[in-house]
């Protein structure tokens, strides 16, 4: 006979749901409208960034990068010698280049520019997050709308350069730093993270004592000897990576990086192409991120002598000054160029505090209107952001147009051993907009050109020199300037072409181009018939 026991152990058993504990169902509703107002920003980012994306000509950088990627992945897979990008790029080839060329594979320049929207929106998600963890809620909140409101970060985010990727991994290496103080793996990862935003862009060094500054303060509760030394280690172990890194990199990239970043002075006419007094530069800097720098200042202020909270005046202090980095670099060298887009890399640690500034009250208030009046003061600063510098910044100018370039491309053949000197960015334009299969070797840029000395093996003349040189020599089919042509190595070109017999100028539209006649046979009656033309007009004119 079976027994009750076992009887009672076959039933099936019912499972009865656990209640929901009333705290659990007010954190999740509490985390759920929390969540709203990030989401809003983001949106609104998104928002702002793609009304920016259209199908047009790539800028001369978007090009640069996306060309020089497809290069290298082609000389990876089927050899052909390697491409001396490393020593002109102001980023690590191999990082976004390549990136940016795979995507634009899958879906052209569309998708690699919203490659750039995609890093922009976790920059801004991890200024959130960062401030939040620093401040409370409401600063964060602010702090994230006044970043998502600023036009150089909307630009930034419909633009397809390494810009947006290196300000992401600098705003994560942020957010390790805050997230350092209680965690040793976080602070580990600062090296690391710091080195790839480097690498990414070289000119990301200059925000790297930001982000150590903002780790060591960390420990500022417990003295300032736990600071001083937090700071210096992380100072020696970043500096030590960077220094391994180029060093198994080689000398090419070592050059690269003196080239583009570090020993770019004042007057030269290589990389500082908008020379600027100091008050323009100024003038400049303050349409683009003025009033969020000085409500970062006002936050200093107000933490030090206001709200009593001093411990936190040297931390917005620290953040307050990364805004004004690039703006002080600019005057240094007396120079505009690219300040656009480096000073959203600053404007990043500047939020925090001008956050803090409107919306730190909403923390400490406990009356609920009190704390409405900082919510509506810090959406007001959100809004006066938007209206007066939320205007598209020209991250980059899409000055290559088909009837600009157009007359250029006949002459650009894929299927000769012809080399082509280009001027200006448009040359990778012309390049990656028309999708002209021309290997690196056999396109020179003209501020750059490397040639080869005849009857001496292994060893090449750069600069002016070799410009001259390889003219003369007849060694390019094509010297274009079409976008630029007021360099010096410029006028040394124009004036060895316009000089050396045989070559012939074939088109003026966007800058003058000129061809070396005997490489285009059916080129001469036309060139004939345009110079008989133009002198009998001369004559009509007389």
């Amino acid at each position: 006979m079976t027994s009750v026991a076992t009887l009672l152990q076959q039933l099936p058993r019912t499972r009865h749901p656990r209640p929901v504990q009333p705290e659990i169902k007010s954190r999740a509703r509490s985390r759920a409208l929390a969540a709203i107002p990030v989401a809003g920003i983001l949106v609104m980012q998104a928002a702002l960034s793609i009304r920016l994306l259209h199908a047009s000509t790539a800028s001369g950088d978007e090009a640069i990068y996306i060309y020089s990627g497809h290069q290298l992945i082609h000389e990876l897979w089927h050899g052909g010698g390697s491409p001396y990008f490393e020593t002109w790029l102001s980023g690590a080839p191999i990082i976004y280049p390549v990136l940016a060329a795979m995507v634009d594979h899958l879906g052209g320049l569309v998708l690699v520019r919203l490659m750039s929207a995609a890093f922009m929106l976790a920059a801004t998600g991890l200024l959130y997050a960062t401030a939040r963890r620093l401040f409370g809620y409401w600063p964060a909140i602010a702090a994230a709308g006044l970043f998502a409101s600023l036009g150089i970060t909307q630009s930034l985010g419909a633009y397809a350069t390494f810009d947006a990727m290196s300000l992401m991994l600098t705003a994560f290496a942020a957010y390790c730093a805050v997230r350092a103080a209680s965690s040793t793996k976080w602070l580990l990862a600062i090296p690391v993270v710091l080195l790839l935003a480097n690498a990414t862009k070289y000119a990301s060094a200059l925000f790297d004592p930001v982000v150590i500054g903002l780790a060591a303060l960390m420990l500022r509760t417990e003295g300032w000897r736990r600071v001083g030394q937090r700071a210096a280690s992380l100072t020696l172990v970043t500096a030590a990576l960077m220094a391994i890194s180029v060093a198994l990199a080689g000398t090419a990239y070592l050059r690269g990086i003196l080239y583009t970043t570090i020993a770019r002075q004042a007057g030269t006419g290589m990389l500082n192409l908008n020379p600027a007094a100091s008050h323009v530069v100024i003038a400049y800097s303050w349409r683009l991120i003025g009033l969020v720098v000085c409500l970062g200042a006002l936050a200093v202020v107000a933490a030090a002598v206001i709200t009593g909270e001093r411990s936190s005046a040297c931390l917005l202090g620290v953040l307050a000054a990364g805004g004004m980095l690039v703006t002080l670099e600019a005057l240094h060298i007396h120079d505009t160029t690219s300040v656009n887009k480096h000073d959203d890399f600053g404007v990043w640690f500047s939020c925090i505090p001008a956050g803090y500034a409107f919306a730190r009250g909403a923390e400490l208030a406990r009356a609920w209107y009190k704390r409405g009046g900082f919510i509506v003061a810090a959406l007001a600063s959100v809004a006066i952001t938007l209206y007066a510098y939320g205007a598209p910044a020209p991250a980059g100018s899409d000055y290559g147009t088909a009837g600009v370039l157009g007359p250029v491309v006949p002459y650009l053949k894929a299927d000769s051993a012809a080399r082509y000197l280009l001027g200006g960015r448009n040359s990778r334009v012309i390049l990656y907009d028309y999708h002209l299969a021309i290997p690196w070797q056999r396109e020179f840029d003209d501020d750059y050109v490397k040639y080869p000395l005849p009857g001496h093996p292994g060893t090449f003349l750069t600069g002016s020199v070799a410009a001259r040189a390889a003219i003369r020599a007849h060694w390019f089919a094509v010297v274009s300037f079409v976008g630029q042509n007021d360099m010096p190595i410029d006028v040394t070109e124009l004036n060895t072409v316009r000089t050396t017999p045989g070559y012939k100028l074939v088109s003026t539209a966007g800058g003058p181009t000129y061809v070396y006649a005997p490489d285009y046979p059916w080129l001469l009656p036309k060139v004939h018939h345009v110079k008989h033309n133009h002198r009998h007009r001369h004559r009509r004119s007389r």
